[in-house]
């Protein structure tokens, strides 16, 4: 496949497309500020065109008919929001995979795609016709840290049927979006998504705030999992936030109101305590133990514990005097290197 290079399209922005191209056996190029591409082979026929709003928006639009039985496979490096105008005929409905979807007006769906790949089966003969709006989580949370409180929740909105007069305008923006038309270029497509997502803020941001606490409840059981799955890896707060698909400060302060400290020194406290019992009831190395708590090096991992315990980890251990008459546990799987961040370890 060649083309010319969008540079403010991110990586997780090009997985949405590239890879399902070259599927098609398409080529793209440059043209009306996206890429388009055109197939007319054995396996398929039809037109494509992607169009990069930034590092976190992409809207695309195909018409494919396929010629063969196609084990279609997509894939995202990470979550995101999509919102999609199915003008497929009638007997041949747009496959959403495994994700729950949320019908629109008329023929409109929002979701939320999960990452990792999905593989659709599509017969012989089916037509795929759609325009999709792909928003990544970068979008929502660098809303939320520049208008604090004021867009909590919006990616939750794809999950949920939108009010009429919302649903109308999103139709209206996707409308807008077809191969080849002129002037549409990113800053003007980026300005219609924008648009659209300050209406659905608005729309929803009553009811976000009237339900939450409940809702920073399970966000806070959701982020206190990830770190007990994560303790080894990285566990920056802003890796955190979009593994969650929620924003930095919306993620900070809902758990600092529901624990009452901070989401930093609640990971600097795992960690130290699961060092504490590494050092305790096992003989592995303190290297090995570093890597188990997300340090690369032994001596970051020896300064935090001696910062945070008042001992170095070889004098903790001397002290314990547990070992013998520890009682047998699962040892974690080693990993990986863990990454260090000033935001975890100050």
């Amino acid at each position: 496949m060649t083309d010319h290079t969008i540079y403010s399209e991110s990586r997780e922005i090009q997985t949405l497309y590239r890879p399902q191209a070259e599927q098609l056996g398409m080529e793209l190029h440059h043209r009306s500020g996206g890429l388009e591409g055109q197939v007319d082979g054995d396996i398929c026929q039809g037109r494509f065109q992607a169009n990069p709003a930034g590092p976190y928006c992409l809207v695309i639009w195909h018409d494919i008919t396929f010629l063969r039985d196609m084990d279609f496979s997509e894939y995202a490096m990470t979550d995101y929001a999509c919102l999609t105008l199915d003008e497929s005929p009638g007997s041949n409905p747009v496959p959403y995979g495994v994700q729950p979807f949320t019908m629109q007006e008329g023929n409109m769906v929002s979701l939320v795609q999960q990452a990792g790949s999905v593989i659709n089966r599509i017969p012989a003969g089916s037509r795929s016709r759609t325009r999709s709006i792909c928003i990544l989580p970068g979008y929502f949370m660098e809303l939320e840290n520049q208008w604090p409180g004021q867009v909590v929740g919006l990616s939750d909105a794809f999950r949920q049927p939108w009010p009429s007069d919302i649903a109308q305008a999103a139709l209206t923006a996707l409308s807008t979006f077809a191969p080849g038309r002129p002037g549409q270029t990113e800053f003007l497509i980026k300005a219609h998504i924008d648009l659209l997502m300050a209406r659905l803020a608005q729309a929803f941001s009553a009811l976000v705030q009237s339900h939450e606490p409940s809702h920073d409840r399970d966000l806070v059981q959701q982020v206190k999992a990830h770190i007990r799955s994560h303790l080894g890896g990285d566990l920056s707060i802003d890796r955190i936030a979009q593994s969650l698909y929620v924003g930095r400060t919306r993620l900070c302060l809902a758990f600092s109101r529901q624990t009452g400290t901070s989401l930093a020194r609640y990971i600097r406290e795992q960690r130290m305590d699961r060092a504490r019992h590494l050092l305790s009831f096992t003989g592995e190395d303190i290297a090995w133990i570093s890597r188990q708590v997300g340090y690369v090096r032994p001596s970051s991992f020896s300064a935090a514990f001696t910062r945070e315990t008042g001992v170095a980890p070889i004098a903790w251990r001397e002290g314990s005097n547990c070992i013998e008459q520890a009682p047998e546990i699962e040892a974690p799987a080693v990993t990986k290197a863990g990454h260090e961040s000033s935001s975890d370890f100050t």
